[in-house]
């Protein structure tokens, strides 16, 4: 389903443009991105309203839709009037992709700098077989102190060593104030803490994921009243596309990192548009 322009190039970057204007409206991320790609990716010639919403860059080999009309939503109101949020997803270590991903969302915003960026690492990820049930379970102590250790306790110290890598390659956009906060998703109290100690600039946003409970971990809680550190819930799964979901979109290709963008109204806290960018690579085979 991808243009030709996929051909040509080892390293390709795929815009969704505003997809608050499709009828995906807010749904669960996995499905927001499947869907977004496959309207981005459309090659049905006889869809003309898709056909003239993409743009193919073939110079720096980049597919975007509704460029224009993404362009007036960030420019309907003042720069300073608007909030631009943020979060990386990546799932394997590469200090490249956080850059890729930072100056792709600086560029096809067309700004100089946004309001947050989250960074959500997870190096070992496992598809979700099964859509998340709507139902939560029964909230437990056991399966509080089970969701706060489980990063830490699936990656090691090897992945925190990697976290902090990635959090410095962040830091430096910051330092140039073209972030001006960063978050975290996902970490325990501990590696939160660990990470906040070694920043230059720390954290000043984290995510909890409660799609399987309903409780913030206390620890992870009070460490972050106790550091001013903005603490939110969220249900994004840890793969937002399992591979085979993107190679039948994108033959030959697979996932680098995946960035979603949020634009919100300040004074109303309005979102006029909503996003995802995608970074892949041709398979080394």
């Amino acid at each position: 389903m991808i243009p030709t322009i996929t051909k040509k190039y080892q390293n390709v970057v795929i815009s969704t443009g505003n997809i608050i204007t499709t009828e995906l409206g807010q749904r669960k991320s996995n499905e927001e991105l499947y869907d977004g790609l496959k309207i981005t990716l459309h090659t049905d010639s006889t869809a003309e309203r898709v056909a003239v919403e993409k743009e193919i860059d073939e110079l720096h080999g980049r597919v975007q839709r509704a460029t224009q009309e993404l362009t007036t939503r960030l420019t309907e109101n003042g720069r300073n009037e608007i909030s631009i949020g943020a979060k990386i997803f990546l799932n394997r270590h590469s200090t490249e992709c956080v850059k890729q991903a930072v100056e792709e969302l600086l560029h096809i915003l067309s700004v100089t700098h946004v309001d947050n960026v989250v960074l959500a690492y997870h190096p070992n990820a496992v598809a979700t077989a099964t859509p998340v049930a709507t139902t939560k379970p029964p909230c437990s102590e056991d399966s509080t102190v089970s969701r706060a250790t489980n990063w830490s306790q699936r990656n090691g110290k090897e992945g925190v060593a990697e976290l902090k890598e990635l959090y410095q390659t962040l830091e430096q956009y910051a330092l140039k104030q073209q972030i001006t906060q960063l978050g975290i998703a996902d970490l325990d109290a501990a590696t939160l803490e660990e990470l906040h100690n070694s920043a230059q600039v720390a954290p000043t946003i984290a995510q909890v994921n409660l799609s399987t409970c309903c409780v913030v971990p206390p620890e992870l809680q009070e460490f972050c009243t106790a550091h001013d550190i903005q603490l939110n819930t969220h249900s994004d799964p840890e793969l937002l596309l399992p591979v085979e979901q993107f190679d039948g979109l994108v033959p030959g290709y697979t996932i680098d990192w995946t960035l979603r963008y949020q634009v919100h109204v300040r004074c109303r806290g309005v979102l006029t548009a909503k996003g995802y960018i995608v970074g892949a690579s041709r398979s080394s085979v």
